[in-house]
């Protein structure tokens, strides 16, 4: 699990820094690029999939046991706190 939400925190950032604007260029490249579980669908669909709730909840125990690397950005956050995920909030459509 730590590997998993690595991947997606480090893939939650991109997105909150503008590096990639379309979430399926992330989940796509967290597969192609760093061997994200593929059954996920790639490390942001990961998240959709839980809950960014959820995740926001394995991320903060994550840290607490294992430290800052695990700390959830604002925008992951938010959208915890809005019940939004990825492909809404950023709709490749």
């Amino acid at each position: 699990q730590r590997l998993l939400v690595t991947i997606a925190l480090e893939a939650a950032r991109v997105m909150e820094e503008g590096i990639v604007t379309d979430p399926r260029e992330a989940d796509v490249g967290s597969i192609l690029a760093f061997g994200f579980a593929p059954y996920t669908g790639g490390a942001l669909s990961y998240i959709d999939g839980i809950g960014a709730k959820l995740f926001v909840k394995i991320a903060k125990g994550l840290q607490k046991k294992y430290g800052a690397e695990f700390k959830a950005p604002k925008l992951l956050l938010d959208m915890a706190e809005k019940g939004e995920t990825f492909y809404e909030r950023f709709d490749p459509y």
